[in-house]
């Protein structure tokens, strides 16, 4: 199950989690949630009560997708997302030539622009790392990399690269030319370069584009421990 609270305000360590959860029900105020299950055994009534957690291999609510249209390549980019309403980024799709079995994706972020801050550690954190099985060039390559909290009106910017798409053997696809500028009602991306391996990137090359997708949830997602609070009252 996921429970978003559009307002991103944390839930207090003194709410009695039972009672939330029993009132919501019996207000059936049930679209508050989803993928919830009651568990029952045949022709009687509900017994139970059960929870999902967060999707593990979660596309979102919705997405924004550059392109996928390669000219070039080396072993990543980067690019700003603006988040124009409150979500959650739950998950990428990058461009990825199927020369090796896998590749291991990291994603990086930093508050504020990454246009120009490619080529220095400081500011950046490592949002997470995902080990994949590349689709092939211009098909997406799903990166499990999410967790990225965005009120409207934020800025962050990105870095994902392919640790094994060293120099000489590329493999992260990207195209030629920006900046470039794509945008939905909830989010815009603007891309900027192409970078060559490691972390921070051995060369920075202006401009190149992202291909790939942005999934995102609407609102702010729970997280772990919350769901381990919420849990833990049944």
């Amino acid at each position: 199950m996921q429970v978003v609270f559009t307002n991103g305000a944390e839930l207090p360590e003194e709410v009695n989690m039972r009672k939330l959860i029993v009132t919501i029900v019996s207000l059936s105020l049930i679209s508050l949630v989803s993928g919830y299950a009651l568990a029952s055994d045949s022709g009687s009534e509900p017994s139970m009560l059960t929870f999902e957690g967060p999707n593990t291999d979660d596309t979102g609510d919705a997405f924004l997708t550059t392109l996928f249209a390669q000219d070039n390549n080396f072993a990543g980019n980067s690019f700003d997302i603006i988040a124009l309403v409150d979500l959650t980024v739950v998950g990428f799709d990058c461009n990825l030539e199927a020369n090796l079995p896998n590749y291991t994706v990291d994603v990086w972020t930093r508050e504020g622009t990454a246009n120009g801050f490619e080529s220095t550690a400081t500011g950046w954190s490592l949002l997470g790392s995902d080990f994949v099985v590349p689709a092939g060039v211009d098909l997406p390559t799903h990166v499990n990399v999410g967790g990225l909290i965005m009120a409207a009106g934020d800025t962050v910017g990105v870095i994902i690269t392919a640790q094994e798409a060293i120099s000489g053997q590329g493999g992260f696809m990207y195209t030629n030319g920006g900046p470039n500028s794509y945008g939905n009602a909830d989010m815009d991306i603007y891309t900027f370069a192409g970078l060559g391996d490691g972390f921070p990137p051995a060369s920075v090359f202006q401009y190149r584009t992202w291909n790939g997708t942005v999934h995102y949830d609407y609102g702010v997602a729970l997280d772990s421990d919350t769901w381990g609070r919420i849990k833990g009252a049944f």
